[in-house]
């Protein structure tokens, strides 16, 4: 029953918080159709009028709560924060995040005390063993999601750059040029890398020097293969190379690394192995193997204190 209600619990407070620190869109468009001569306090009143109870109330009280975690919390640990939900490329803010964090801390405690209340058949041993399970998951949970989606993306991004570098070498060398190559990998490319070609395009067409545009996406990604692409990038233009042999370059590099990471992980294999063989067969061999042997052991010596 317990597990039932703390899963319930837990997943309404996931929705909650998708809810809570997920940002508004800007409507610029509605903005532009407005009457003239309206402020922006007054546009900003109307917007808070309109929408879900979410949008209109827990929104702005979670950005309000938040921003003051921000002030109390470690600058390190709110710029951690900060730069996961930007690696993960979530639309969150970090005032909206931290306030989700506390509602969940808050609900671990919540759920804590009411197994003190009602467990009258638990023991205060087990109360406590409880909480110390309960209480680190409340407050570990919502970090350790955002590092997931950070991870998972920045995996994703690293595992498809060598392909892809390779199609944009081979793109540049056809005879097209930068940014049309970057395009074309951009649409023939999938997930996360997508995203970023595509952000880095955008950068361009505004106008932003190509290193710069380069160097930006590469941050928010925090990909040390992108980063270093980026850095190569901007110095062989400071240098005046051609940036075809930097990106073929660039792209045997990634490939080595790739063919390095591989090997790593083969030789990481047997070990991870053990972990099954330990949980999944010793105990299956234990009980055919050695407990009968011990158990005709057992009466071997009984039969011999018998006589």
């Amino acid at each position: 029953m317990l597990l039932a209600i703390a899963i319930l619990a837990f997943g309404s407070i996931f929705l909650l918080i998708t809810a809570i620190i997920s940002r508004p869109r800007d409507q610029a468009v509605r903005e532009r159709i407005l009457p003239r001569g309206m402020t922006a306090q007054q546009i900003e009143a109307e917007r808070h009028l309109e929408g879900s109870l979410t949008r209109r109330v827990l929104r702005p009280v979670a950005a309000r709560i938040g921003h003051r975690l921000s002030l109390l919390l470690p600058q390190n640990l709110v710029r951690n924060v900060d730069r996961l939900i930007v690696a993960s490329n979530r639309n969150w803010s970090v005032s909206g995040f931290l306030a989700a964090w506390l509602v969940s801390i808050a609900a671990g405690i919540l759920f804590i005390a009411y197994i003190a209340a009602s467990g009258r058949n638990l023991s205060v041993p087990q109360q406590f063993l409880a909480a110390a399970v309960i209480l680190p998951f409340a407050i570990a949970l919502p970090y350790a999601y955002l590092r997931h989606l950070a991870r998972k993306r920045q995996h994703a991004i690293t595992r498809d750059l060598p392909d892809a570098l390779d199609l944009l070498v081979t793109s540049v060398e056809a005879g097209l040029g930068i940014d049309s190559a970057f395009a074309l990998v951009a649409e023939k490319s999938k997930g996360p890398l997508a995203e970023a070609l595509t952000l880095y395009l955008k950068q361009v067409g505004m106008g932003r020097p190509r290193r710069v545009a380069l160097a930006y996406v590469a941050e928010r990604t925090g990909v040390p293969d992108m980063i270093s692409l980026a850095a190569s990038v901007g110095q062989g233009e400071e240098l005046g190379t051609s940036l075809g042999d930097v990106l073929r370059t660039q792209a045997q590099s990634l490939r080595l690394l790739r063919r390095q990471r591989a090997e790593i992980a083969a030789e990481r294999a047997p070990v991870l192995m053990t972990i099954p063989l330990s949980l999944c067969f010793l105990p299956a061999m234990s009980a055919v193997i050695i407990i009968p042997s011990v158990m005709n052991l057992a009466n071997f010596l009984g039969d011999l204190g018998a006589k």
